[in-house]
């Protein structure tokens, strides 16, 4: 499951959707509309699981970063920071 494959077959669903329509071909028409229809769920699955791994990137790092506080680590901490942050990025390009 990716994001990119779900757009590019959402887009071949509308066009063959479009030209079921101008053709008055119902049959291509629902077929385009059908291919839509699963090309926005694999679309919203992959969101859900980048946005799940980006959740899980951030808990990884906000520990790292704590445990590093803790025990004086200014290394770990930075490190923690890191993963913090790329987990909120993942978590955003990810969200609605």
């Amino acid at each position: 499951m990716d994001k990119i494959n779900s757009n590019v077959k959402y887009a071949a669903g509308y066009v063959q959707e479009t030209a079921g329509s101008v053709l008055g071909n119902e049959q291509m028409q629902a077929e385009g509309a059908a291919k839509q229809a699963q090309a926005d769920a694999e679309y919203k699955a992959a969101q859900a699981q980048g946005y799940a791994q980006g959740a899980g990137e951030k808990l990884k790092g906000n520990v790292k970063d704590t445990i590093g506080s803790a025990i004086g680590n200014q290394q770990m901490q930075v490190e923690g920071k890191a993963g913090a942050a790329k987990g909120e990025a993942r978590m955003n390009a990810n969200s609605d």
